[in-house]
């Protein structure tokens, strides 16, 4: 019969120092924070992911429709992306991609949402400003986008966007919003391409 326990056990478990405990403690915390990340992260660019935008969407539908407001919504689609994956590869793509994305979060402020919504999609919700203001921030974004030059190979690639927007407006669904802004940013593409 066993009186009292080994120094260093507890009921056969191996004791561990403060020490031990705090740092792996630390690393599973570091490692939740990571989890946490992926799950609201574009896997290729520093936004948000699809699903994310989303749900601050919903939110602010509710909140549109409970205490009133300005808010924006911006659909963006990336011009030739898929010419540019075929003639340079796919790492040319990915490239503008991001720079895109740079691109754009270092246009808005920061109670704005970017997210990158789809392959060369990318949605923007632009927080307490003026309908009337709507169409200068999209000629804003536009500008900052036609700025980018990416040095690949011996290439230089160069990136545009086409942009809808549509405001928030009380009662209408997250649905419907995205399907308005989309709508709204095939209008302006064909606008553009047309002679």
């Amino acid at each position: 019969m066993k009186l009292g326990h080994n120094i260093g056990e507890s009921d056969g478990v191996p004791i561990q120092s403060p020490l031990l405990l705090q740092q792996e403690n630390a690393r599973l915390l570091a490692r939740i924070a990571e989890l946490e990340r992926q799950v609201i992260r574009d896997t290729l660019t520093p936004l948000y992911n699809r699903r994310h935008f989303i749900d601050i969407l919903d939110r602010w539908c509710w909140r549109a429709h409970r205490y009133g407001g300005q808010y924006g919504l911006l659909f963006i689609d990336v011009d030739n992306l898929k010419t540019i994956n075929d003639t340079h590869g796919l790492s040319a793509g990915d490239a503008i991609l991001i720079s895109i994305a740079n691109a754009l979060l270092a246009s808005v402020r920061r109670s704005d949402v970017v997210a990158r919504i789809g392959g060369d999609e990318f949605a923007i919700l632009l927080d307490n400003l003026p309908l009337e203001r709507l169409t200068a921030k999209v000629e804003q974004l536009s500008r900052s986008v036609k700025r980018i030059a990416i040095d690949h190979g011996d290439h230089r690639l160069t990136a545009s966007i086409s942009i809808g927007c549509t405001p928030l407006e009380a009662g209408v669904s997250s649905t419907e919003l995205l399907s308005r802004a989309d709508r709204a940013m095939y209008q302006a593409k064909s606008a553009r391409s047309d002679p």
